[in-house]
Order: C-alpha cells, then structure tokens, then sequence
C-alpha cells in the first residue's frame, strides 16, 4: 500500500523492510533474486516478492506474497476504469505529455545499464526504430528471438565458466505455462475472427492478449505499456490512446507493480464494448490474472534450477542482448506515444502548446531529481487541466 514509484522505488522498500528490519534475507540474497527475475518475461519486482516468498516458505506463501503485493493497487485502478465518472476531458487533457515524460525518463535511465558494446546499442536502436516502423504485435517475439540469436553469438564470454550441479526440475511448472501459451493463443487467433459478430467471445480474446504481451515484456511495465500501445491502440482499437495514457499515468500514481495496467486496460475495453460494470470488472480480473500467472509460472519453473542455470555460456551472452531489445521497446513506445501527443499539440491553441511542453519538462526534471514522488507529477497534471480547460 506503500510501494510508490515504480520498480526503481520498489527494491529499496523490499531492502529496508525485508533486509534491514526482519532480516528474512540477506541484501547480496536480494540482489540476486531481483537478477534472476529481471532475466525472465514479467514483472521483475512481482517476481523478486513472488521469489522471497516462495525461497522462505514455499508455493503457499509465494502466491499470498504474490496478491497482497498487487492487490491495493489493483482494486484502485479497476474502480478507477469502471467507474462512470472517471476524470473529464478536462483533466486528462495533459496527461499524454506527463506519460510521454515518464516513457522518456524511463528510456533514457534504462539505456544507461545496457551493457556498453556496439552490438547491444545497434540492437537498442534497430529494435526500437524498427517497433515503431512496423506496427504489429508480432514485432517483438521476433525482435527478441534474433536479439538473442545475436547475443550468443557474438556476445562476450561469461567471466565463469559454467559448472553443472545435480537439481529436481519441476517440469509440469514449465509444461503448464507454454500449454496455457499455445492453447490460448490458438483460441485468441480463433476467436478474434468472430468479436465483430460476437462481442461475448471478448474476454477470451483479452486473456490471450493479455498472457501473451506478458508472456513477452522482457523488461517490466514500460514494455508491457508499448505492447498495450500497439495491441489495443493501434491493431484492435478497443481504446483511444487518451485513454490509454490515462491509465499509465495512474498506474504510476498508485502503490504496487505497474503490471496492474492490465487490469485497467480490459476493464475499460469491456466498457467500451458496452458491457455491464459487472462484466467491466470481470475484465480486470481477467487482466490481473493473464498479466501475473506467466511470471509466476516461470519463477516456480526456474528458480529452483537458478543456481544451476545462471552461468551457461549462452545465456550469459544472451541475457545483455535480450535486455537491450527490451529498452528499444521502451524507445518505441515513447515513440508512439510522442507521436499522439504531437497529434494533440498540433490541434491546440498557441498557449496549451506551451503547457504540454511545461508538463512534459516538469515531469522529465522532476523525474530526474528524484526528490518529487510519481504520484504529486500525475497530481500536478491532472490540476493543470482542471486549472486550463
């Protein structure tokens, strides 16, 4: 309930209390948790708690770890979706140069622990630009597949060599994440063909979008956030991309993983589809539980294996690579969000020109000091709008 600020906010939280306070493990323990999740697909922070929980007592504390992290979070923005009256025109008007501000900062803080090669800064590029070039949700699977494909190829060589160790693998833990995979996935491609002449066949449809964005956001919630852009924005049209921009610019105003976006996402699809609240809510729950259950499917799969797993040789060289392709997603999306923004500014007058360019420094600056909290930069928009309508 406390969590603001994303996850560059979040380890230090799990630090004070986890590590300094209860000492339930050591600080050289979380950094290592937080390096094995931040190579998997998902939210890296939900992952690191979802870890902790499942290393001091086992699949049961896991998944209450797991919800009681995400729920403050989750239950505010899907009242925030489905409700009637969720902020005017007015207020949001401003919010698409906030966002835009926080995709920028995020991009450029980012970029700064790629690993320094020539061959990870192409890839940051390449992939961003080419994300943005090419508008299909396909882009990234590929992307990530050649970026890793490159990585062990030309990557450096692990400073370790890799030494096998004797461990039980839970396979059916893996077996059940790219079951659910395929099996959603052909069921999303099947219906899709029928959401215009059926929109009941809908909320099947979200969870395979929604599983298979996160299935593939190597990189946390601003990649899930480009994911979103292209999948609901630009290629199904079930929201507007002020909308949109209104959700990520609340979700960083509320405590907890910034995965929750898909709860809100498919709430408001449903709303926009003219479903009941009932329905609505049905939406963000299906959001919350395909944008969680891949992470959490690979950490039970892969952390006991992590020890054994870490220093292969191809994954070393992989991981810097597949970890650059996740930040040219950022750039894309920053791009595609500036692109919209760019749209708005062209229609307004010469002074809300201004203000959008005020908004966008204000929240690049603030960001950059570090001493003005996510929520009081999203506060400040939203009464800039409500100040300027």
């Amino acid at each position: 309930m406390t969590a603001f600020g994303g996850p560059q906010m979040h380890l230090p939280y799990f630090k004070r209390t986890l590590v300094d306070r209860l000492g339930f493990i050591t600080h050289d323990e979380l950094i290592e948790i937080n390096s094995f999740c931040s190579a998997l697909p998902g939210p890296s922070t939900t992952q690191t708690i979802t870890s902790i929980g499942l290393k001091l007592g086992g699949t049961r504390l896991a998944l209450q770890a797991l919800i009681l992290w995400a729920l403050p979070g989750a239950l505010i923005i899907t009242a925030l979706a489905v409700s009637p009256k969720f902020l005017g025109s007015n207020e949001l008007q401003f919010m698409g140069s906030a966002v835009l501000g926080f995709m920028a900062y995020g991009t450029y803080s980012m970029f700064q622990w790629i690993q320094p090669s020539k061959l990870h800064y192409a890839i940051f590029w390449i992939s961003g630009l080419i994300g943005f070039a090419i508008q299909t949700p396909w882009i990234y699977p590929f992307s990530m597949l050649v970026a890793g494909f490159l990585g062990a190829q030309l990557g450096e060589a692990p400073v370790q060599p890799f030494k096998a160790a004797h461990v039980t693998i839970k396979w059916r833990n893996l077996a059940w994440f790219v079951g659910i995979f395929f099996i959603v996935g052909i069921a999303g491609f099947v219906f899709s063909k029928f959401e215009k002449e059926s929109k009941w066949v809908e909320p099947i449809v979200l969870f395979e979008n929604t599983y298979r964005n996160s299935s593939l956001s190597l990189g946390g919630g601003h990649v899930l956030a480009a994911m979103t852009v292209e999948q609901y924005v630009n290629h199904t049209h079930r929201l507007s991309m002020n909308e949109l921009n209104a959700g990520i610019g609340i979700v960083q105003a509320i405590p907890g993983p910034n995965f929750n976006l898909a709860a809100y996402v498919n709430a408001v699809s449903m709303k926009n589809s003219g479903f009941s609240t009932f329905y609505q809510i049905l939406g963000a729950l299906i959001g919350l539980v395909a944008v969680f259950l891949p992470g959490t499917l690979f950490v039970f799969f892969a952390f006991p294996i992590w020890e054994n797993i870490k220093s292969i040789d191809f994954l070393q060289r992989s991981l810097p690579a597949l970890f650059a392709v996740s930040v040219g997603f950022l750039l894309t999306a920053s791009l595609s969000i500036g692109g919209a923004v760019s749209n708005q500014w062209f229609l307004c007058n010469p002074e809300h020109k201004l203000i959008h360019l005020g908004v966008l420094l204000f929240t690049v600056l603030a960001l950059a000091s570090k001493k003005i909290p996510s929520p009081f930069i999203v506060a400040a928009a939203l009464l800039v709008g409500w100040v300027f309508p």
